[in-house]
């Protein structure tokens, strides 16, 4: 059995997406599984040795034959990749007569999308309804069996050296409370994330809350301003982990944490992964697709725009900081 996975899209989605190899080969017994992403991704798919072969969105692999394609990104470039494919069957996504469609039995994950054969008014609504988290949809439309399988993020070496010599810098022991701060949520949904004041605000009362505390913050080269902006504001000391790591730096780093604070976001995929405590917000986006395996808490901001996939809310979120220490409070 030969099966090809196309998830080309955002990180965080490829790490979530990696839960569902170890259903396939249970199901599929001694099945070959190669992969196909994008050159940021590559990084992250490497090292799991579930996974044959990674292959890029541009290499060749149309003249491959595979048993089962498994097509989980609605762009026009995945879609196109899987309908040139060479399969026996498809499940997911795919092009016919240059118009995205997907396979009935796939419809659980894409009639919320943006792909959705019921439009995007009633593709939001059931979005807004859905009670299942990701991995439980991909399982069901895999036909696989669901035990909460998680996500797999294997760190090398090299990046579990380069943790331990920052660590080391910053005086930074296993024995520490360490709390990470991730102060973005990229760019396309702009209330996933604290304002820079409110993102001080909490450091200064998860500093004065919690006794021995050390907090390091994190970020990418989207952050490097905001997170300068968020230095020069707070008045007690912190780590910066800076905002120009590669992704598997970035990963090790989160590895370092006790507890994890992050909205909806790479960092959030990548600490669920590592097996972290996590503190999750969410706003724009919804907070049951999720699953955070026992180690988390998800708070849920209140507001009229909640799942609604804004890129800017009509409706504010009502951030409430409090909430955000009390449940650090919790996972200690």
């Amino acid at each position: 059995m030969k099966i090809l996975i196309i998830k080309l899209g955002a990180i965080g989605d490829v790490i979530r997406t990696t839960s569902i190899l170890s259903g396939l080969k249970e199901k599929y017994k001694n099945c070959r599984i190669d992969w196909v992403t994008k050159k940021e991704s590559f990084d992250i798919l490497k090292n799991n040795n579930l996974i044959n072969k990674v292959y890029l969105i541009d290499k060749n692999i149309e003249n491959k034959k595979y048993d089962l394609i498994i097509s989980l990104d609605d762009d026009f470039e995945a879609c196109e990749l899987a309908t040139k494919t060479n399969f026996k069957k498809i499940v997911g996504a795919y092009l016919k007569n240059n118009k995205k469609l997907y396979t009935n039995d796939s419809s659980l994950w894409f009639d919320m999308g943006l792909t959705s054969r019921f439009g995007k008014k009633k593709a939001d609504l059931l979005k807004a309804e859905n009670k299942r988290t990701y991995q439980e949809i991909t399982y069901r439309i895999l036909g696989l069996n669901y035990k909460k399988q998680e996500p797999i993020l294997i760190l090398d070496e090299k990046s579990l050296q380069f943790a331990k010599k920052f660590a080391k810098r910053n005086n930074i022991k296993k024995s520490d409370l360490v709390v990470g701060m991730n102060t973005g949520a990229g760019g396309r949904w702009q209330d996933k994330k604290l304002s820079e004041e409110k993102t001080a605000e909490l450091i200064e009362s998860l500093n004065e809350k919690i006794k021995n505390i050390k907090i390091i913050i994190f970020g990418g080269p989207e952050e490097k301003e905001r997170n300068e902006k968020i230095k020069k504001i707070i008045k007690t000391k912190i780590t910066d982990a800076g905002c120009n790591n590669s992704l598997t730096e970035f990963a090790s780093l989160v590895n370092l944490c006790s507890i994890l604070v992050t909205s909806d976001s790479l960092a959030l995929h990548v600490g669920i992964a590592l097996k972290r405590k996590i503190v999750c917000y969410f706003y724009p986006t919804s907070a049951q697709e999720i699953e955070l395996y026992g180690r988390g808490i998800k708070i849920i901001w209140k507001g009229k725009s909640y799942c609604s996939y804004q890129t800017k809310c009509e409706y504010p979120p009502k951030i409430e900081i409090g909430k955000i220490v009390n449940a650090v409070k919790r996972l200690i």
